[in-house]
């Protein structure tokens, strides 16, 4: 399932400038700066450690002494007494008995409780702070965007006042509507004047949670679920929430203490010491072993176990009405926290909508030729305000549903199942003059792609002609472009050739896409060769980055870990690049490995990745369309493509390299058939090298 590398690129990049500027930081990168932030948290629960070891100690056998002083007159006979002054001494050890033993393992018992419930405190307050750096966030980036948007408002705002008194003084308006429209003007100048200020006292909150934010750092908008499943289908997963996990924990220490045994009322020790004894008057010392067992218990032993029998079930009975409760109240909360998130989408939709549609009336106003007139104008200038009204609120929109979103995640964010629960859709901020999704959808055309790893005929200026006519007559209108280490080496004639490439094939209708696949740019501390790269060609007009980033090149079985830094990988990526980001993966993230933590697909749309081309090799055109459609049903908001090998190194039941041209084609015009009606928006060949020419 993995194409061949024609060479690696990072040793190169090792020594590549980095980035003049910094890369936008994203969520993911902050929560990764703050790490757990729970000293005192951590601390406590290390002391927990320390006392259950304490307790461990305590069970077992036990050293004691003991030493006496005085006058004795001991008996010897009825009428015969040795009277002295004598000293005596004991070193022994000992070990618990009935309700000695039973305190003792009761004191383990409630020292593991201890620890279960530190280990829930401390999942509960890393929640709490992912909660408050996800909010925070959310407010810088809220800050950030209104900051946009004041852009210009200044020159705006004075323009406006201009055109209001012009038209006052030629008694075109009524001063009352040139006070309001004035007072409108003023409320715009005065938010944006604040910008400044919010953001910095937003980026102390972020510092101050352990998030490092300079001045030129600026926030990415995270895609948020918009149609996460029913409150039914959450309880189960409300089992792993730590406030519910601590009751369930005081609860099962509550069931072992509620039958206490019937010797749990009587202390007792077997023992055995080492004694000498002096005396005044003696010449030597005397000594002796011994060994004895005692029992003490309550005088009235019946009343006193019967209490301890009320005490256990009356702590059992209050540990399930607290388990319910709290499984109540987090029910609730969650089911708040659901209804609200769906009102702040259905707000956010809403002023979107208005936004586009204000804009479109000043758009028309300003086209028209009699707004000289007085209330045409006013018309005008009020559409104007309420354009960065509008924005406003479309920004505070979205920030709501942000925070409601966030506030989800309080509810199992690292829990197993949990991206499952917030549903397959996202939906990504839509900024002014940005296409919305359903509109991208429907626009998708069918094509074919073709994968150039070796694209040195391709950029050569003499062979370039050829290659792009071979391509098109090919059927080809999709280059994903890749580069070989010497073409990364001298990077200054790379980037010329590559601009009249893409030249040349924009000219042709022909796209674009830099293609990129080191696997060991997945590994946090060699992630920067991929962003060094970006950062030398983001200036060319690429119409997507490709990364053919495959998990299973370093080792199989895949790691959770491994997973996470492949995402991770992505995210940065997306940050760093001009263009739209495009993967290629196998099949299997989406299908049968789609139920891992985490849930590949679905943090692919919260990424916010564009195409993603399914690498089902096999020459069985059924089995290939089959296996896409099943992905395509279970991930619709996906943006999906299938990947073909034509590879003569493939075994013969993967590849297609036996097949003609004319063969190809026919096999294309079949799949687009069955795949385009559901989605698919072409099919990629691996790879250009051994792809049958036309004739």
């Amino acid at each position: 399932m993995t194409a061949p590398r024609p060479s690696r690129l990072l040793p190169l990049l090792c020594c590549a400038p980095l980035l003049a500027s910094a890369a936008p930081l994203t969520l993911e990168q902050a929560l990764q700066q703050a790490g757990d932030g729970n000293q005192a948290v951590n601390a406590e629960l290390q002391a927990r450690y320390a006392a259950r070891d304490q307790r461990e100690s305590e069970s077992g056998w036990e050293m004691f002494g003991n030493a006496n002083v005085g006058r004795y007159r001991e008996l010897v006979t009825d009428d015969v007494r040795d009277d002295y002054y004598g000293r005596s001494f004991a070193v022994g050890v000992r070990y618990p008995l009935l309700g000695s033993l039973r305190r003792r393992v009761d004191a383990v018992r409630d020292s593991e409780r201890d620890i279960r419930l530190g280990e829930t405190e401390q999942g509960y307050q890393r929640a709490q702070q992912r909660l408050a750096i996800r909010s925070t966030y959310a407010d810088w980036w809220r800050a950030t965007e209104e900051q946009k948007l004041c852009e210009g408002v200044q020159q705006a705002a004075r323009d406006a006042d201009q055109q209001v008194q012009t038209r006052l003084n030629g008694n075109w308006i009524l001063p009352s509507d040139a006070q309001l429209m004035r007072s409108e003007w003023t409320a715009v100048s005065r938010r944006c004047a604040m910008q400044n200020g919010l953001l910095e006292d937003i980026r102390a909150s972020l510092q101050s949670l352990g998030v490092q934010v300079d001045a030129h750092d600026t926030p990415v908008a995270t895609a948020l679920a918009s149609e996460p499943q029913p409150l039914q289908a959450w309880q189960t997963q409300l089992e792993d929430n730590p406030r519910v996990a601590g009751r369930s924990a005081e609860l099962a220490n509550a069931e072992l203490g509620r039958k206490q045994p019937w010797y749990s009322s009587i202390e007792s020790y077997v023992n055995v010491a080492q004694t000498l004894e002096q005396r005044s008057g003696a010449s030597d010392d005397g000594s002796g072993l011994s060994a004895g067992i005692t029992f003490s218990a309550p005088f009235d032993l019946l009343d006193y176990g019967s209490a301890r029998g009320r005490e256990g079930e009356a702590r059992y009975q209050a540990a399930v009405q607290a388990l319910e409760r709290e499984r109540g109240n987090v029910l609730r909360e969650l089911g708040k926290v659901l209804e609200q998130q769906r009102r702040e989408l259905n707000e956010y939709q809403w002023r979107s909508e208005r936004r586009e549609a204000l804009d479109t009336i000043i758009a028309e106003r300003r086209q028209r030729g009699s707004l000289d007139a007085g209330e045409a104008s006013l018309r005008l200038l009020q559409a104007q305000v309420d354009h960065y009204n509008a924005g406003f609120a479309q920004i505070s929109a979205w920030h709501g549903a942000w925070l409601q979103d966030s506030a989800l995640r309080l509810f199992g964010d690292d829990s197993a199942g949990f991206e499952r629960l917030l549903g397959n859709r996202v939906v990504h901020w839509q900024g002014e003059n940005t296409v919305m999704p359903a509109q991208v959808a429907t626009q998708t055309q069918w094509n074919q792609g073709v994968y150039i790893w070796d694209s040195t005929a391709l950029l050569a200026p003499d062979q370039r002609p050829g290659q792009l006519s071979a391509l098109q007559q090919a059927g080809i209108s999709q280059l994903h472009v890749g580069l070989t280490s010497l073409q990364v080496a001298d990077m200054r004639n790379t980037r010329q050739a590559l601009a009249e490439l893409l030249q040349a094939a924009h000219a042709q209708n022909m796209q674009v896409t830099l293609l990129l696949g080191d696997p060991d740019w997945m590994k946090a501390r060699q992630r920067q060769g991929l962003i060094s790269l970006i950062g030398q060609l983001r200036d060319l007009p690429f119409d997507a980055l490709h990364l053919d980033l495959e998990v299973e090149q370093l080792g199989w079985p895949v790691p959770d870990q491994r997973l996470r830094d492949w995402l991770d990988t992505l995210r940065e990526a997306k940050a760093a690049a001009p263009w739209p980001i495009n993967l290629s993966s196998h099949p299997r993230w989406f299908a049968e490995e789609a139920a891992r933590n985490p849930c590949v697909p679905c943090e692919l749309q919260r990424i916010g990745v564009g195409e993603i081309s399914l690498m089902i090799y096999t020459r069985s055109p059924q089995s290939s369309a089959n296996r896409a459609l099943a992905i395509a049903r279970q991930w619709p908001a996906l943006k999906l493509r299938l990947a073909q090998s034509v590879e003569v190194d493939q075994p013969a039941d993967l590849s297609w390299a036996d097949a003609s041209h004319e063969q190809l084609q026919q096999q294309v015009l079949n799949w687009q058939n069955v795949l385009h009606p559901a989605g698919l928006g072409g099919i990629d060949w691996q790879s250009w090298t051994d792809y049958p020419r036309s004739r």
